[in-house]
């Protein structure tokens, strides 16, 4: 079996997918994706049976020659807005080959994106014959598209559950730590969470935030706040054992699989509601809470609420953030993509 990826910008979480793929279907992988311009200094390392391209060293006629040359059994798209990919995608359709596109947009009733259905109903059809999509919101803007409920695979993303999955009987930490690991970048709400962690009178907490952005010398100099770099995904679940509860403050938020990650690791959870996998591993007062996007007084009373709870309530949510983390893992993804072979 050959799987062709035409991908965007990899990250962490696609190494587990890419795995399974290979280890347990005996895939061939031929990833294309971008080497430029890209948001993370996340490094893919080298994988059994996937070969990598730069996408820099092709073009739309490369491509094409490259999925002549490969006959895959599948082609894997996950962001269609990369032109040079779709003539090669337009070419295996007609081919009777499988072409699957990820989706994590989601769906918010504006009204671009209801001229956008109109628009594209009936073109994304001859390029894509499944669309992939991360969570419930997605689904419903797949339906709008005009994709049966039959071609609309779920699981697009998944952490690297066994990566970040907490040891067995370790117990939350004493430190009294929050944590935020992203982009420091406004669309990500860090200016509402330092808005909302001034608030707070109680600071025998501290708030670390992992990542890097525009916005990270801003915060180095604020008290019980402190900033790292980016770190390598092996370099980081290491650091986390030391934090009691992540928080992601974001204004807008496709998806968001560090929820699926941090959840995996064991940790209560304080998210705006505008982030996709909320839904699916965030209940209100179960293993953490939601907060209305962009409103710092929401999200200061969650963080209280963290903060005045005991240490056994603390321990609850964790061990329930690990059970919704288990909705999802690469092994669920994998086989959602390989079943349309089937």
């Amino acid at each position: 079996m050959t799987i062709l990826y035409l991908y965007s910008e990899l990250m962490g979480y696609n190494v587990p997918v890419l795995k399974e793929l290979s280890f347990k279907y005996g895939a061939k992988i031929h990833v294309i994706s971008w080497d430029q311009k890209k948001l993370t200094p996340f490094k893919i390392p080298e994988i059994k049976g996937v070969k990598f391209y730069k996408r820099s060293q092709f073009d739309k006629n490369s491509i094409i020659q490259l999925a002549k040359e490969l006959q895959p059994n599948l082609v894997y798209v996950p962001n269609w807005f990369d032109k040079g990919y779709l003539p090669a995608c337009l070419m295996m359709r007609k081919m009777g080959i499988p072409v699957v596109a990820g989706l994590d947009n989601q769906w918010r009733g504006t009204l671009k994106q209801w001229a956008g259905c109109l628009l594209m109903r009936i073109r994304l059809k001859n390029y894509f014959s499944h669309l992939w999509v991360s969570g419930p919101y997605q689904y419903e803007f797949a339906r709008r598209l005009g994709f049966d409920k039959t071609k609309i695979l779920f699981d697009f993303y998944s952490a690297d559950t066994a990566l970040f999955k907490k040891p067995k009987n370790e117990t939350v930490s004493n430190s009294k730590k929050f944590l935020f690991v992203g982009r420091l970048e406004p669309v990500k709400g860090i200016d509402i969470l330092l808005e909302s962690w001034k608030s707070i009178n109680n600071k025998d907490w501290t708030l670390t935030l992992i990542g890097n952005g525009s916005l990270k010398d801003r915060f180095k100099e604020l008290d019980n706040v402190i900033v790292k770099d980016f770190m390598q995904p092996q370099d980081l679940v290491k650091e986390i054992r030391d934090y009691n509860c992540f928080i992601l403050p974001s204004i807008y938020e496709p998806f968001g699989v560090v929820l699926h990650e941090f959840a995996a690791a064991g940790m209560p959870i304080i998210a705006s509601d505008c982030c996709g996998a909320a839904p699916i591993f965030v209940r209100s007062g179960y293993n953490g809470y939601q907060f209305k996007s962009g409103n710092s007084k929401d999200l200061a009373h969650k963080i209280e609420l963290i903060i005045n709870s005991n240490k056994n309530t603390l321990q609850l949510m964790g061990e329930r953030s690990i059970e919704r983390s288990m909705v999802i893992s690469p092994q669920t993804s994998a086989a959602s993509l390989i079943s349309v072979l089937k």
